[in-house]
């Protein structure tokens, strides 16, 4: 066994489904990888999916645990992985056929402990209420939507983080550690398909919470999150998103303009995140507080 896929899943059962009939058609032989799914306490159906899948499926199993989160569904997919290799994906992502083959000679011909693939979108679809990844160059935290790592490595650095306080930073924390036993690489050729996934106003209008993940990451890295994100993690949360971002965004609702309903929803979520922003202004700065307490030393 060569390759472990570990797909960490809450309620979306039917992409999920997508994403396993991804990973019944790799060109890697069949014999040289095995799926993991961790079901996070969904409440969907994706129990009983899972069970009749592990009824006809080979190399395929399944863990359920509590609702605790990405992290600490991935953690216990790597603890019970047979694979040399750890290949992460989501459950709303769909890997193309020879996604695992590129991974497997990936590691083969290179010294690295980590693999970063390319993961693209229908860019025409984006709206101001969908989720999606376009990386199709690299980036600086590694997205586990496409991704891969050695047993070995991941285990030396204990695995993720099941601290941060949203699913946010949780991936840059482990390539960012990662990083200090060897090399991530970025190969192109390892592609992941990343529909726009709609989601609903209010959940959209709610993002901003997930900056308060910003300080554990910048106290537990804060070299790296200097050289690869931004000086601090005010800096960050209130310029770079708070101003460079929500202006971005404010001009390109305008784009909307035969959509009128689109459009105003666009313009009503940059002035919420906006006022959301100044209101947890006391939670960042708790959160801030709390964190320097636990890593005191990581800054020197």
């Amino acid at each position: 066994m060569e390759i472990t896929v570990i797909i960490p899943t809450y309620n979306r059962v039917d992409s999920l489904h997508q994403t396993l009939q991804a990973l019944q058609k790799q060109t890697l032989a069949a014999h040289l990888y095995e799926v993991i799914v961790v079901n996070d306490g969904s409440t969907d159906g994706t129990e009983a999916y899972l069970n009749n899948l592990a009824l006809t499926l080979p190399h395929f199993r399944f863990f359920t645990q509590k609702n605790a989160g990405p992290a600490a569904a991935r953690n216990k997919g790597i603890y019970a992985a047979k694979g040399k290799i750890i290949a992460f994906t989501d459950d709303d992502c769909i890997p193309q056929d020879n996604w695992l083959e590129v991974i497997y000679h990936t590691f083969r011909k290179t010294n690295c402990v980590g693999v970063q693939g390319s993961t693209y979108t229908d860019v025409q679809d984006i709206t101001p209420l969908t989720h999606q990844i376009d990386n199709e160059n690299g980036n600086a935290s590694v997205p586990t939507c496409n991704a891969a790592f050695t047993k070995d490595a991941l285990l030396q650095i204990h695995g993720f983080d099941e601290h941060f306080p949203y699913p946010h930073n949780e991936d840059a924390d482990l390539a960012w550690r990662i990083e200090k036993v060897g090399s991530i690489v970025f190969e192109k050729n390892m592609r992941v398909y990343h529909p726009p996934r709609l989601d609903s106003f209010k959940k959209v209008a709610k993002r901003m919470k997930i900056m308060e993940s910003e300080f554990r990451l910048f106290y537990r890295n804060p070299q790296a999150y200097q050289q690869k994100r931004a000086a601090s993690p005010w800096k960050n949360i209130y310029w770079e998103i708070g101003v460079k971002t929500q202006m971005y965004y404010l001009l390109s609702r305008l784009k909307y303009y035969r959509q009128p309903l689109l459009m105003l929803q666009g313009f009503a979520l940059t002035f919420l995140w906006w006022f959301d922003l100044v209101k947890r202004l006391p939670r960042f700065i708790h959160q801030a507080k709390k964190e320097r307490k636990e890593f005191p030393l990581s800054l020197q």
